[in-house]
């Protein structure tokens, strides 16, 4: 016999950690045949998501999903409810949920190329300070020598007098 579960999971922290391929790998595991799973923005961090399979593989996934969960996942509470509505088989949501996280990958890789290049251009730029600095030091050490060498001098002049 096939049903039909809708799983919320709510926390402080469930959402940007992977939970949603954390679920999806397991409903594999499991043998569930239909999956879905979404964040839902609202004033507590929830991820949903929709099974549907055999009795026994749902109701498994439900008691594992209630006490299972990916590193770094704050979850408060477990909500698991029977759901009437549509499920897409579980290779259809991974490869549509893989062209999105693809997409934010090429976002978050923009946003990192931009960094890279205003942290080179602030490395040209210090680059150019230390050879300032470098010169100053030059011209530093050559002002100390000179003073040395008149130093020397004056020593002599005064080893002449005596």
């Amino acid at each position: 016999m096939s049903m039909k579960k809708k799983i919320r999971i709510i926390g402080s922290n469930v959402r940007d950690i992977g939970y949603r391929y954390f679920l999806m790998e397991n409903a594999l595991a499991f043998g569930i045949e239909k999956f879905r799973a979404i964040n839902i923005e609202d004033e507590k961090q929830t991820v949903e998501f929709y099974v549907e399979g055999e009795d026994e593989a749902v109701n498994e996934f439900c008691k594992f999903s209630r006490s299972n969960f990916p590193p770094d996942a704050v979850v408060d509470e477990v909500k698991v409810e029977d759901y009437k509505g549509y499920v897409p088989k579980i290779e259809a949501f991974a490869l549509v949920f893989n062209i999105g996280q693809l997409r934010k990958f090429i976002e978050y890789r923009k946003q990192v190329l931009n960094k890279q290049d205003k942290m080179l251009e602030k490395q040209d730029s210090m680059l150019g300070k230390i050879d300032l600095m470098l010169k100053k030091q030059d011209e530093t050490i050559k002002a100390v020598r000179e003073v040395g060498e008149g130093v020397d001098k004056v020593g002599e002049k005064l080893e002449g007098l005596r």
